[in-house]
């Protein structure tokens, strides 16, 4: 047994003194070449080997959770039945289950529709309101007569309740 060992490992170093031999009788830069290219292509088998474990682990994960989800669903659509099937012959009357009030339904409770009320217009008097009528801006007050006579000659008037000033400019208008 101990002779076996031995050939293999001559063989093995046999093979590894043709190797160096071939990568030495190489140029440096086909050298430094031939080591990039071994260690990229190692880290790229080591990064296929991932994703193929990876999309595995996955593919295995998900077609147990769909076997959970449909063996779930079937059991408790078979207790259902079976359920209103014992309360259909037994004839008792199928307990209500009542739902846990959150707390979000407990701060505010569910509001009811409330028609609103159909406010009738009421019918007012109309006051017409004079066209060449002036009011402060300010007070709320009506222009004067004399406050509107040196408004229309100098285009400035100041109010005889507030004070506060008025600028008037002229515009031209078209007649359409």
């Amino acid at each position: 047994m101990n002779n076996n060992w031995n050939q293999i490992s001559d063989q093995a170093l046999l093979y590894w003194q043709e190797f160096m031999t071939w990568f030495l009788s190489m140029s440096i830069p086909a050298q430094v070449l031939m080591i990039i290219g071994t260690v990229a292509s190692l880290i790229l088998a080591v990064l296929i080997v991932y994703f193929v474990l990876k999309g595995v682990g996955y593919l295995i994960y998900y077609i147990l959770k769909g076997v959970y989800l449909l063996l779930k669903g079937i059991f408790e659509g078979l207790y259902k039945l079976f359920e209103e099937i014992y309360y259909a012959i037994s004839g008792k009357p199928k307990p209500i289950k009542k739902t846990p009030i959150s707390e979000e339904q407990k701060v505010n409770p569910p509001q009811t529709y409330v028609e609103p009320e159909i406010i009738k217009p009421v019918l007012k008097q109309i006051e017409i309101v004079q066209p060449n009528a002036v009011y402060c801006s300010e007070c709320g007050s009506q222009y004067t007569e004399k406050m509107l006579e040196q408004l229309a000659e100098n285009g400035i008037a100041f109010c005889v309740y507030c004070g506060k000033g008025y600028k008037s400019t002229k515009v031209a208008a078209e007649l359409y």
